[in-house]
């Protein structure tokens, strides 16, 4: 507990330049000479917020009834993650160094940062596995849930301080999940007591999409700037799902490669045919974000895998009967949480995003290394995932799966430390700028004239 090394950095505002480090003892800021760190914000409080350790973790609180905004949000009291933001009156501070890894052995966080170094990524910082998934079993109402897909349109994208660049916690893929796995059991439940065959298609269908779809609503979650609405994702689903199916069976007719490398060509292969369905949508410059091209990737990814496993239940349905059919989609379906095309994807299209930024795609950007390695990554994990050797216990899927998992970590990291510096950037320009331009900027921002907003495209294709 004691080898944290955490600052609390102000980066933009009156008080840039301070810091103070956060410790198990409590840190005091504010104005008063009682404090352990005199600000010189003339909107902050004699007294206006403490900082301690909690469990390795910063936590604040707010005294006599100040207030602070950490991502654009107004708070009392909470607990900070790696590189959180918060505005302080009219000063932003943002917390800096290495937090615990969430109870991760050094010797397997020393794994992950060697895959990350091999990826050209950071070492992953401040994740805790039981923090981010603590909301799943949180009970909440259909209204939330509806709520909670309204994103992504003029009205309900947030601005950029709005956007919470913690290490977000995913939910509703999880309710996803259980809700596909109940009407995929009552096909089978239904097929097994009437044998009627007019069940299989929708067997084959809720079984193929179970776990792909479900993976993701996890990335449509992950997305924290929240600015691809639902129907965008859907649309490349199908979209993305067929043409990377075509360009792929396109480039194994005209290549070849299957007929010396086997089942391991499709690594090759059906990557790039999946990695140029993202043509689709990689010159949409509104979404530029990582993250948006990790959404991306995903959404082709599903397409690609479900439509893939429907065939191939399909196939065992016809050549050895029902149980074999069973048997492929539960095999499938469950393998694709630790490896499979969604993942594989959304880690290509999140590197590609990595590359293209603010900027329009031109081809020479998939001559970058730091996509070429991503690539590589995933085209050798699916290679090796399809090659004809088996261990005990899934023990080859489970390795393959976890180097792909961090490298997926090591992606969302760096997706939301691009958001805090746009976030750093912002601030940083408007605390530069005199006390009226901000007064003016700021009422003729909330002019009649200015509410109703202009179009913005969002069309995919």
């Amino acid at each position: 507990m004691h080898d944290l090394n955490v600052f609390f950095v102000c980066i933009a505002g009156p008080d840039r330049g301070k810091r103070l480090a956060i410790r198990e003892s409590e840190i005091l800021l504010g104005r008063s000479a009682q404090c352990h760190v005199l600000s010189d914000d003339p909107e902050m409080a004699g007294q206006h917020i403490n900082f301690t350790l909690r469990q390795n973790r910063p936590h604040y609180r707010t005294l006599d009834g100040a207030a602070v905004f950490v991502d654009g949000h107004r708070m009392l009291e909470g607990t900070l993650e790696q590189h959180q933001q918060m505005r302080i009156g009219r000063s932003m501070w943002q917390l800096a160094g290495d937090l615990s890894h969430g109870g991760i052995p050094g010797w397997l966080d020393h794994i992950g940062g060697q895959i990350s170094s091999v990826a050209g990524l950071d070492r992953v910082q401040g994740f805790n596995f039981w923090e981010m998934f603590s909301e799943v079993i949180r009970k909440r109402k259909d209204e939330e849930v509806e709520d909670y897909f309204h994103v992504g349109t003029l009205t309900t994208t947030p601005d950029l301080l709005e956007i919470n660049t913690a290490w977000p916690k995913p939910w509703v893929f999880f309710k996803v999940f259980v809700i596909s796995l109940l009407v995929y059991l009552g096909f089978v439940f239904a097929l097994n007591i009437f044998g009627n065959i007019k069940l299989v298609p929708g067997l084959i269908i809720t079984g193929s999409f179970m776990i792909p779809f479900a993976l993701l609503i996890f990335f449509f979650e992950v997305n924290v700037a929240r600015n691809i609405s639902l129907y965008q994702v859907l649309k490349l689903v199908f979209l993305g799902g067929i043409l990377s199916l075509i360009l792929s069976l396109f480039l194994f007719r005209t290549t070849g490669l299957s007929s010396w490398l086997g089942a391991a060509s499709a690594g090759i292969i059906e990557e790039i045919g999946k990695a140029a369905a993202l043509l689709l949508v990689v010159n949409r410059l509104q979404y530029r974000w990582t993250l948006n091209g990790m959404l991306f990737g995903a959404a082709v990814g599903t397409g690609f895998a479900a439509f893939e496993s429907a065939g191939y239940a399909l196939e065992q349905l016809l050549a050895s009967g029902g149980g074999a059919m069973l048997d492929n989609i539960t095999h499938r379906g469950f393998l694709s949480m630790i490896g499979g095309h969604v993942l594989w994807t959304s880690m290509v299209g999140a590197a590609l995003w990595r590359i293209r930024g603010n900027n329009a795609f031109y081809i020479q950007m998939v001559k970058d290394p730091r996509f070429l390695r991503v690539l590589g990554i995933a085209m050798g994990l699916h290679m090796i995932w399809n090659m004809p050797f088996f261990l005990p216990l899934y023990l080859k899927e489970l390795a393959l799966g976890f180097i792909a998992w961090i490298v997926i970590l090591g992606l969302i990291q760096d997706g939301l430390n691009q958001i805090h510096k746009a976030q750093q950037e912002h601030m940083v320009s408007k605390s530069s700028e005199p006390p009226s331009q901000l007064h003016s900027r700021a009422e003729a921002s909330f002019s009649p004239d200015n509410l109703t907003g202009g179009p913005v495209s969002t069309g995919l294709v």
